[in-house]
C-alpha cells in the first residue's frame, strides 16, 4: 500500500517563509529610499538601514550585497512606477508627439522625487563604468522605441534616431537635475514648459 504524503503544511510554511522574505526586503528598501531622501547617499550607512527597516546587518546582506546594489534596486522600483505612470496617460490612439510630450512630463516628476537619489546614483554609474546600470538606461530605450516607432509612422522628422535620443536626454537630465547651464532653473516652472515647445519644434515634421 502506497503511503500518501500531506504536503500542504510543507507548501503553507514554504509560502509563509516567501511572504516574510518579500516584506524584510520591501521594509529594507523602504527604508533605503527614505534614507537617501532624508540624508543624502553617501551620509546613509547600513547600518541606519537595517535600523529603519527593523531587521540586523546579516540580515540586510543576505538580500543585497552593498549599498550600490540597494541604490539601483530602489531605482529600478521608482522607474518601474514611473513608467506605469506613463503608460497610464496614454492609449493605443495617442499620437507620437503626445506620447514623448507625457514621457516629459513623467520624466519631470521622476527626477523631481527622485533628484537626491539620481544624483548619487549617477556618480556611482560613472565612477565604476557601468553604463547599463546607470538610472537613465531605461529612459534610453523607452524613448529610442517611441521616436523609432513615431518617425517610421510618418509622425515625427526623419532624424538620427541615436543620437536624438542621446541629446534630448541629455538635455532633459541636465535640466531636471540642475546640472551644467541649468544650475538654478531646475524648479523654474517654466523650464518644462520650455522643453515642451523645444521638443514639438524638433520633431513634429
Amino acid at each position: 500500500m502506497t503511503a500518501v504524503v500531506d504536503t500542504s503544511a510543507e507548501e503553507s510554511s514554504g509560502g509563509r517563509l516567501q511572504r516574510r522574505k518579500a516584506r524584510t526586503r520591501a521594509a529594507i528598501l523602504s527604508a533605503a529610499s527614505d534614507l537617501f531622501q532624508e540624508n543624502g547617499y553617501e551620509n546613509t550607512s547600513i547600518q541606519q538601514m537595517a535600523e529603519r527597516a527593523d531587521t540586523g546587518v546579516g540580515t540586510l546582506y543576505g538580500y543585497f550585497r552593498s549599498k550600490e546594489d540597494i541604490l539601483r534596486e530602489v531605482l529600478r522600483q521608482h522607474s518601474v512606477e514611473a513608467v506605469q505612470r506613463y503608460r497610464g496617460a496614454i492609449d493605443e490612439t495617442t499620437p507620437a508627439i503626445e506620447r514623448i510630450c507625457a514621457a516629459l512630463h513623467v520624466l519631470q516628476v521622476y527626477f523631481r522625487e527622485n533628484r537626491t537619489i539620481l544624483r548619487a546614483a549617477f556618480s556611482v554609474g560613472i565612477h565604476e563604468g557601468e553604463s547599463e546600470g546607470q538610472p537613465e538606461s531605461w529612459l534610453y530605450r523607452a524613448w529610442r522605441q517611441m521616436l523609432q516607432e513615431g518617425m517610421d509612422s510618418g509622425e515625427l522628422r526623419q532624424l538620427p534616431v541615436d543620437t536624438t535620443v542621446r541629446s534630448l536626454l541629455t538635455v532633459y537630465t541636465s535640466a531636471f537635475l540642475g546640472f551644467g547651464h541649468f544650475r538654478g532653473r531646475r524648479d523654474n516652472p517654466e523650464l518644462a514648459r520650455d522643453l515642451e515647445t523645444f521638443t514639438r519644434a524638433l520633431l513634429t515634421p
